[in-house]
């Protein structure tokens, strides 16, 4: 990272834990004060300047490569910029870069329309021209990373030698004509006119604008969506000069796939005035009772849709979110290529093997250091870091094993039979192991460069350049190590005991450097000091903690008795929230508990502090507006880490205690509240995950991604999130002045849109809670029936195997039944009633049991009414043949049993009488007319009648002219032919078999499949003879299953695929994957090839021109 933030966490807390406190329901009144929202002037240049200052055969005076400050040209009791060019020949130019946010870009859409750049000025001779305007930087654009727009000064002003202020139009200093981007500016540019000698000052450069601050979208939700059995809560919120709606408004959460209202509500005012957050009035639309699983959007009238969400079981939400925010870890890892088939857009070569790395103090000694993860944005590696992204993975498989799986992740270990977790964090541990000192027993604290884009000079830092320390060993560094290699020998022993106990002898040569130096030795000083501990206290407490519980040695014991009261602090620090890389105290206490023989002076004290930070934090949760645990205001940098991290440290320190049932409510509600808030339900409604949410993060800052060529980063990346410190120049510039808006999705904001392994490591744990309690609540039967006839009524038990949760509601659709009266609950039997059940209609009722924690369960009762003769017809099958001499009318006979046939439906569709089928008598004739429209695959038509059941006719529609015989031909085999696979990897090879060129654009390719569970799937063409971007992939769902398919991937070709001539052939590598990488079952479908091992024609896959088949026999 460009820069590291000490992350402290801290606690109050009261004995008595509550749930939410009811929300305000008064009407809304004006609170704001007059100008709450006024755009701030933004300060370019007040006293401290940044930037970059060259010339060629100008003179120009440079201090530092940047231009001078002058304390002698005082004005307004601020210094000066001097531009000084003394002494230039022709032809010779001049450039001064002044940057606006420290070489950040800075977003200036809000002041353009209307706002001013405006200066003091001041000559030495007078008459002094020069061109002056705006340079931005955007990575991956066609036209260039930078485009500079200027204006000639003297258009302004008439410089004199007197100050002069001037007042400049934005719109005319950065000409979006020109192609710049006005919301990527990252220095202001000054340039020479012409070839004259000048020298003038600069005085309180700033942008000033009489607009307001923007606004963001009003409608804020979670993006991936709400467990069906959770609470589900959207925020609508906007300044109250703007916002158009008040407590009482309706709301509606409309199905995004058919536009139909599932559910209306009324909003509640949750907040009149949010003064330091956000600056806006909020208000709260719940919509919990809304439990049918779908794809939703919220609507309010006058406002702008939110984004969509899903509804439904938490694990089906929350474990493809699960597997990308851990596969987030593979995209970061040094030392090997990042290739097919573990990646799907972004393989990369790698850019740093680190095999032999010298040291700063003696680049004589070089070691090996390959292995290990890119901490961030940057390409440095960092052990404090590391160690805490281990740790926190460490216990997330320790707290969960059954979320974490072999071959979960698509990663090079996977199959190998171990977790893939522990194969990812092994990469890791190898790295850490040697960045130990073998004589030592001490860690060097980082492998990079100063420079972070340079990727071939790296060095282990080791040394101070502003002092004269050398060999540094940091203790900090070899705390956290020690604390997380004696973790690792726990969770590997029973897995590779050899490596288990190479990590375990680390961690003891690491607490042997630590009592050699009880000083703390801090990182080293190279002009910047990332991940620098100023007490390394909690790292040793830590160290001594899991290396106490890994071995049970009474050293460890003895200093983690000594030493352990002073925590004490943070567990009473009311603004700070978790444990993070520099103070480990949660952590150290998580290890020692876990030990076979903890202290119960150390258990009851450690209880009580807990005890305090837990309900200060549910305090906290409680009071917030937005349902975060964020204290108003403290928005700093990598602020996602602790809104993560502090339900992980709620949930590991309840469970370590014993007190997580009893809290299991309020810390399932503040697990997903948290999640909710990181996917969007925050004050600028951006979920800060790629690749998750409408409005998700596309830019997080890297080096690495920015200039690949590729669009945005993988899926799965957590962005620090607001940061009201976001400015590098301390010139009191914010992107707003509302704390939990300052936030910007740039490749260049470091300060709110970086990465770091240490952020999705929390997001894995608390993710992998959300997927839903392990021990899933069942109910015995899953179906039953029910007969409306009085004599044969009878309720309905059904026995509960609760696994540890209760039964909280029972629903048919969205209304709760009525206990003691619907249905009675005696011990783990649940009755329901049969007046209840007389009461529904003939067909499928379906309810659903609701439990506290984990999936709900649902028993389909099937209705029927034996009192009620009901009618039959007869075939009850048929066949239709699309070939047009083939095609007949299908006669149906009815025995109606004194009913009659009110109509005939194809699912919610119904026929046309008179059209699409005639009725004479007891005869009812489906015309060919309307079964030709039919698609290939069986068609059910539903007769209905005036009482009793409705009766189906299941028309099998063939088509016996859908064989081609072309001027193409298909020839194919499959690799891997594996009866299960998480890819499908299809070899194709396409000839021409006629006499005439063939426009490629004109063909199409249908590969049929079984897609064995619905999810959304990737398509790559890896190689083809045409250009792998010329090969396009389209998934289509069929209408019907059809034998051996109910997917096809259509595959096609661009224009630029040219043309295949006459006799000529092309080859196509493809392979498609579901996004949660669970298996396809290939035996069976109809386009796989068991058996080929070399390209053979292949009827199955079938081939089109213009539309039309050419080759091969489609699936009926």
């Amino acid at each position: 990272m460009r820069k590291k933030v000490s992350v402290f966490l801290a606690l109050t807390m009261f004995v008595t834990i509550f749930f939410s406190n009811p929300i305000k329901t008064n009407a809304a009144t004006p609170e704001a004060p007059a100008g709450w929202r006024d755009l701030l002037d933004y300060q370019i240049f007040s006293n401290i300047s940044d930037g970059w200052a060259g010339d060629s055969g100008f003179g120009l005076e440079t201090e530092n490569s940047k231009l001078p400050i002058d304390s002698t040209a005082m004005y307004n009791g601020l210094p000066s910029l001097l531009l000084n060019a003394k002494t230039p020949t022709s032809p010779s130019w001049y450039n001064a870069l002044i940057t606006v946010a420290g070489w950040k870009a800075y977003d200036f859409t809000s002041y353009h329309p209307n706002g001013f750049l405006e200066f003091n000025i001041k000559g030495n001779a007078g008459g002094e021209s020069f061109l002056l305007g705006f340079k931005d930087r955007v990575f991956e654009r066609a036209s260039g990373n930078e485009i500079t727009t200027t204006v000639n000064i003297n258009n302004y002003v008439n410089i004199t030698t007197s100050w002069t202020h001037v007042k400049i139009p934005l719109k005319e200093l950065i000409q979006v004509s020109q192609g710049i981007d006005v919301s990527s500016i990252d220095a202001l540019s000054i340039k020479n006119n012409g070839f004259q000698p000048l020298k003038v000052w600069l005085n309180d450069i700033r942008v000033t604008s009489p607009d307001k601050e923007k606004e963001y979208a009003p409608i804020k939700v979670n993006q991936l969506g709400y467990p069906v059995d959770g609470v589900k809560q959207a925020l609508v919120t906007g300044f109250e000069d703007v916002l158009t709606v008040d407590a009482g408004t309706p709301f509606n959460i409309i199905n995004a796939t058919n536009n139909s209202t599932a559910y209306s509500g009324t909003l509640v005012l949750t907040k009149n005035y949010d003064a330091i957050d956000s600056g806006e009035r909020i208000f709260t639309a719940d919509f919990t009772n809304l439990t049918i699983p779908g794809k939703y959007y919220v609507s309010v009238q006058g406002l702008q849709n939110s984004p969509k969400f899903t509804i439904g079981e938490a694990n089906e939400i929350y474990e493809p979110f699960l597997n990308d925010v851990t596969r987030y870890f593979y995209y970061q890892r040094t030392g090997i290529n990042i290739t097919s088939p573990y990646t799907q857009n972004y393989q990369r070569t790698d850019f740093t093997p680190d095999t032999a790395v010298p040291l700063m103090s003696n680049p004589s000694i070089k070691k090996d250091v390959s292995k290990g993860w890119y901490d961030a944005g940057d390409k440095g590696k960092y052990v404090n870091a590391g160690a805490k992204a281990l740790s926190d993975l460490f216990w997330a498989y320790e707290m969960m094993p059954e979320k974490f799986t072999d071959n979960q992740f698509n990663i090079p270990e996977s199959g190998n039979g171990i977790p893939d977790i522990l194969d990812e964090a092994r990469w890791e541990l190898e790295w850490m192991l040697k960045m130990q000192d073998a004589a030592t027993g001490g860690f060097y604290a980082r492998v990079t460069f100063q420079d972070d884009d340079n990727m071939v000079d790296r060095e282990i830092i080791d040394k101070d350049t502003v002092s004269s320390r050398t060999d540094i060993k940091t203790t900090a560094d070899t705390a956290t190590a020690a604390g997380v290699l004696a973790h690792a020998y726990l969770i590997y022993q029973n897995i590779d005991p050899a490596f288990a106990q190479s990590c375990l002898d680390a961690a003891i040569d690491a607490w042997g450097y630590l009592e050699a130096h009880p000083e703390n030795i801090r990182t080293p000083n190279t002009g910047r000091w990332p991940y620098d501990v100023t007490d390394d206290a909690s790292n040793r407490l830590w160290a001594a903690g899991s290396l106490y519980r890994s071995t049970g040695d009474a050293e460890y014991n003895d200093y983690f008795l000594a030493n352990y009261t002073d925590m004490g602090i943070f567990f009473e620090d009311t603004l700070d929230f978790a444990s993070g890389w520099a103070n480990t105290w949660n952590t150290g206490f998580f290890s020692y508990l876990k030990a076979a023989n903890p202290d119960s002076g150390v258990l009851s004290w450690y209880s009580d502090k807990f005890q305090q930070w837990f309900n200060d934090k549910v305090s906290r949760y409680n009071d917030s507006p937005w349902k975060s645990i964020i204290k108003d205001g403290n928005y700093y940098w990598g602020i996602t880490m602790q809104v993560a991290d502090t339900p992980m440290e709620m949930i590991i320190g309840t469970k370590l205690l014993g007190t997580f049932e009893s809290n299991r409510a309020i810390i399932n509600e503040i697990n997903n509240s948290q999640l909710d808030w990181i996917l969007g339900q925050n004050p600028v409604g951006v979920s800060f995950v790629s690749g998750y949410g409408d409005n998700s993060v596309k830019y997080p800052f890297s080096i690495m991604y920015r200039t690949d060529g590729l669009p945005g980063v993988p899926k799965g990346y957590l962005v620090g999130g607001p940061n009201k410190y976001s400015n590098d120049i301390t010139v009191g510039n914010q992107i707003s002045r509302f704390a939990a808006k300052n936030y910007t999705d740039n490749f260049q904001e470091w300060t709110t849109n970086e990465h770091t392994v240490y952020w999705n490591s929390g997001l894995v744990f608390i993710a992998a809670f959300a997927t839903g309690n392990s021990s899933n609540s069942t109910i015995n039967p899953t179906t039953a029936a029910f007969d409306k006839k009085t004599t044969n009524q009878a309720d309905i038990p059904v026995t509960l195997t609760l696994n540890g949760n209760t039964l909280t509601d029972i629903k048919n659709g969205t209304t709760s039944l009525v206990v003691d009266t619907d249905y009675t609950v005696s011990g783990n039997t649940v009755t329901l009633h049969k007046s209840y059940l007389a009461q529904q209609p003939i067909g499928t009722a379906n309810l659903t049991f609701l439990f506290n924690a984990g999936s709900s369960a649902t028993l389909s009762v099937a209705v029927n009414d034996s009192s009620v003769n009901n009618s039959t017809i007869s075939p009850p099958t048929a066949t239709f043949d699309k070939q047009t001499a083939n095609q007949t009318d299908i006669p149906v006979t009815l025995t109606l049993n004194d009913n009659t046939l009110i109509g005939i439906n194809n699912g919610t569709t119904a026929l046309v009488a008179g059209t699409d089928y005639t009725v004479s008598g007891t005869t009812v004739t489906i015309q060919k007319a309307y079964l030709a429209s039919q698609p290939v695959g069986t068609t059910t038509l539903t007769f209905n009648f005036s009482a009793g059941a409705s009766a189906n006719l299941a028309v099998s529609v063939v088509d016996t002219s859908s064989t081609g015989s072309g001027s193409i031909t298909v020839q194919q085999y499959n690799s891997p032919v594996t009866a299960t696979s998480n890819s499908l990897s299809p070899r194709i090879k396409l000839k021409n078999t006629g006499t005439t060129a063939i426009n490629l654009s004109d063909v199409k390719l249908h590969y049929y499949y079984t897609i064995d569970g619905e999810k959304d799937q990737n398509f790559w063409c890896d190689w083809s003879t045409v250009g792998s971007s010329n090969v396009t992939g389209a998934f289509v769902k069929l209408p019907a299953p059809l034998t051996g398919a109910d997917h096809y991937l259509e595959l096609g070709f661009t224009s630029g695929a040219g043309s295949l001539a006459a006799g000529a052939s092309i080859e196509l590598q493809i392979r498609m994957n579901k996004t949660d990488w669970t298996n396809y079952t290939q035996t069976g479908d109809y386009s796989f090839d068991p058996t080929s091992s070399t390209y053979t024609d292949w009827s199955h896959t079938t081939g089109y021109i213009a539309g039309a088949l050419q080759w091969g026999t489609e699936p009926q």
